[in-house]
């Protein structure tokens, strides 16, 4: 696994998460342990072959609004629990959103911060 992800801080976040790849459409939950600013972990008992493609929409509910994180990214992984991701690109609202999710649930948000320059 790429040296680089793994120096990610990863932090407790759960949610519905959707992907799609061009052959099926998952709706699972995130597993916390995973999401962090170049990717996460989605608990499935559904199979996608590594190194695929997919789209990912993270929602976020709140008392009145409902925003989904539109991320492209590839399976990295899988395992009995589910399937790991890597994201390949998104749009600067959704990257705004993800960082402000990984910050605020980080024990150290300055470090998320180093991690960014």
């Amino acid at each position: 696994m790429n040296e680089e992800r793994r120096k990610k801080t990863r932090v407790y976040f759960k949610t519905q998460v959707t992907l799609k790849t061009d052959k099926s459409e998952i709706v699972a939950e995130a597993n916390s342990k995973d999401i962090s600013i170049k990717g996460m972990f989605v608990s499935t008992g559904k199979r996608i072959p590594v190194g695929t493609p997919c789209d990912v929409e993270i929602l976020l509910t709140g008392t009145s609004t409902r925003l989904a994180l539109s991320i492209k990214g590839v399976i990295t992984r899988q395992d009995a629990s589910g399937l790991g991701l890597a994201f390949d690109s998104m749009d600067i609202d959704s990257y705004f959103h993800l960082k402000n999710i990984v910050m605020y649930n980080a024990s150290d948000p300055e470090d998320i911060e180093k991690e960014m320059l």
